[in-house]
C-alpha cells in the first residue's frame, strides 16, 4: 500500500536524521544515554529500508519459491528488531555498569536536556502519526514501529528529567555524584526497555511457530463460520487457524452426513461463498480454505 510505503519512509529518513542528532549530541556530552538512543535509531534507519521492502513483499501473489506467499517474513523481520534491540540494550548496559565501577562519567546536562527536548518532542509526534497509519492500514509492522517511536520518546522524557536532576545537583552540595547520573540513567533505561523488545520477540516467534490466534479471534471466526453452514448436513467441523503477519489464515474441514446426497457440489461451491462473506471484516486478513468429506480421517 501507498500509504504504508509513505509512512515507512518517513521512519526511515526520520530514524537517520535522530541517529546522527543523538550521535552528535552524545559526544558532545560524552552522554552514554544519549549515545545508546542515536544507536537506537541508527538500528531503526537500517531496519526501516529493510521493512520498505518486506512490505512490498507480504503482498505479493505465491510463486514457484514461496507457495504460500510471503507473509512469514513480516514476523521474521520483526524479530530480528527484537533481538537487534535487546543486543544494544546489552552493549550499553555492560558499558554502563563498567562506568559505574570506575567512578562514573562527566557529562554535560545542559546539552544533554536540550537534546532530550528536542528528542522527546520529536519522537512522540513521529509514534503518533505511525500509530494512526498503522491503525488506518492494519500493518503490524507499522504498529511495531509506532510503538518504538512511542517508547523512544518516553525514555527521552526520562533523560530530560535525570540530566535535569543532574544539572540541580551540580549546583548542590552532592556535586560528586553528578558523574553516577549518565551510567544509572543509561541502567534504568535498559530495564525499562527490556519488556518491549521482548514482546515483540514473543509475538513474533508465536507467528513463525504458528500459533493459533487469540482466543477471542477464535471465538469470533467460529461463530461466524457456524452460522454459515445454514442448513447443511453436518456431522464434524474442525476449524483451524493461525495469524502470520497481516494475515489470518482459516482452514475449515467439514465432515458431510450420509444424508447428503452426491452430486451437489455447486451447493458446497456456495457454502463456500458464505463462509468467505461471513469473515469479511475480520481481522487480521482472513486467507479462506473450505474442505469438505464424508470420512473423518481427513479432518482428524
Amino acid at each position: 500500500m501507498k500509504e504504508e510505503s509513505r509512512a515507512l519512509q518517513l521512519s526511515a529518513w526520520m530514524n537517520l536524521g535522530w541517529a546522527a542528532l543523538g550521535i552528535g549530541f552524545g559526544l558532545a556530552t560524552e552522554s552514554t544515554a544519549i549515545m545508546l538512543d542515536g544507536y537506537f535509531s541508527l538500528v531503526g534507519f537500517v531496519m526501516a529500508l529493510v521493512t520498505l521492502r518486506v512490505a512490498k513483499l507480504v503482498l505479493q501473489p505465491p510463486d514457484e519459491h514461496f507457495h504460500f506467499g510471503y507473509a512469514q517474513f513480516e514476523p521474521f523481520l520483526n524479530a530480528v528488531k527484537g533481538l537487534l534491540m535487546l543486543g544494544v540494550s546489552g552493549f550499553a548496559l555492560a558499558a554502563a555498569v563498567t562506568a559505574l565501577l570506575h567512578g562514573g562519567r562527566d557529562v554535560n546536562p545542559g546539552l544533554a536536556i536540550v537534546y532530550a527536548l528536542i528528542a522527546m518532542a520529536g519522537c512522540l509526534l513521529v509514534g503518533a502519526v505511525q500509530r494512526r497509519t498503522s491503525r488506518r492500514t492494519g500493518s503490524p509492522i507499522l504498529a511495531v514501529d509506532a510503538k518504538n517511536w512511542l517508547i523512544d520518546g518516553a525514555m527521552s522524557a526520562v533523560v530530560a528529567l535525570a540530566f535535569g536532576a543532574a544539572w540541580v545537583l551540580g549546583r548542590s552540595p552532592r556535586a560528586d555524584l553528578v558523574p553516577f547520573v549518565d551510567p544509572l540513567l543509561v541502567i534504568v533505561m535498559v530495564i525499562a526497555i527490556a519488556f518491549v523488545p521482548l514482546g515483540i520477540l514473543k509475538e513474533s516467534l508465536r507467528e513463525i511457530l504458528a500459533f493459533a490466534p487469540d482466543p477471542a479471534i477464535q471465538a469470533d471466526v467460529r461463530a461466524r463460520v457456524e452460522g454459515s453452514l445454514g442448513d447443511l448436513p453436518v456431522a464434524m467441523r474442525e476449524i483451524r487457524m493461525m495469524k502470520v503477519g497481516r494475515f489470518l489464515y482459516v482452514l475449515n474441514q467439514i465432515v458431510l452426513s450420509p444424508e447428503f446426497r452426491p452430486g451437489r457440489i455447486g451447493e458446497l461451491d456456495r457454502v463456500r461463498e458464505r463462509i468467505a462473506a461471513a469473515l469479511e471484516g475480520v481481522e487480521p486478513t482472513p486467507v479462506v480454505d473450505t474442505l469438505f468429506t464424508e470420512d473423518r480421517r481427513w479432518a482428524e
